[in-house]
């Protein structure tokens, strides 16, 4: 896309895990990314993942979204198998959101045009997919947790060939919208007493989905609150058959 490339600050090797600090830059405006390449030294296309963190781990020091339910989910992936995988959490600037909702409302309605974060990292993730030689575009996963579950609904309704499978956690949507995802595989979890975003917002979400889309799971936790993900992104077996999924 026009105005938008990659810059690489930093390089840290870990094992056989490479993390790389990045940007996304568009028009004047950047957002912090957080790369990992998973035994990236593979003969095969590489699966991408897409994480997107909630509102607390809001900021610019590229380091907030990697401590919240992501070194869960990374475990349970290594558990569940997934052994190479590019994964990509960026950074929301403190003052904007994924998603322009009332987190605490029940009723959504998708504006015409998303934030300037979730338009930017689409557009680089749509980069990513028209230059990549790397990932394989069969094997595309989006997770997000409160906000970034916001996030993750908005985007499937936005671009629903995108992605094979989707993790909203905690998260919520505009049920007029969910009959664009008629593609995407959808587990999502919720608390039953979150005390935060209402959990009716997932099952509307959910039992709104279904009606053009079977591949949809709903996943209530009872007596949860709103700190559902480490929980949700423990659970082995789901979080398998959420990455075994494979787009037409």
């Amino acid at each position: 896309m026009r105005g938008l490339f990659l810059v690489l600050c930093l390089l840290i090797l870990a094992e056989t895990q490479a993390q790389q600090e990045k940007f996304l830059v568009s028009n004047g405006k950047k957002l912090p990314l957080k790369e990992y390449v998973v035994n990236g030294e593979y003969e095969a296309r590489l699966p991408f993942i897409l994480f997107l963190h909630g509102a607390g781990e809001r900021g610019s020091d590229n380091v907030a979204q990697t401590k919240v339910g992501l070194p869960v989910l990374m475990q349970t992936l290594k558990s569940a198998g997934l052994e190479h995988y590019v994964l990509w959490a960026p950074q929301c600037p403190s003052d904007q959101r994924w998603t322009d909702v009332d987190w605490k409302a029940v009723v959504h309605t998708m504006k015409k045009n998303p934030t300037w974060p979730m338009e930017l990292l689409m557009r680089g993730i749509d980069s990513l997919v028209a230059n990549s030689t790397t990932i394989d575009t069969t094997r595309m996963y989006i997770v997000g947790l409160s906000m970034g579950g916001y996030g993750t609904w908005e985007y499937i309704a936005r671009q629903p060939y995108r992605f094979a499978s989707a993790m909203p956690v905690c998260g919520g949507g505009d049920i007029a919208q969910a009959k664009n995802n008629t593609q995407t595989a959808v587990w999502a979890f919720h608390g039953k007493a979150d005390n935060v975003v209402p959990y009716e917002n997932s099952v509307r979400m959910v039992n709104a989905t279904k009606k053009v889309n079977t591949n949809i799971h709903l996943i209530s936790f009872p007596d949860v609150k709103h700190d559902s993900w480490n929980k949700a992104f423990a659970e082995k077996k789901i979080v398998r058959d959420f990455i075994s999924t494979q787009k037409k």
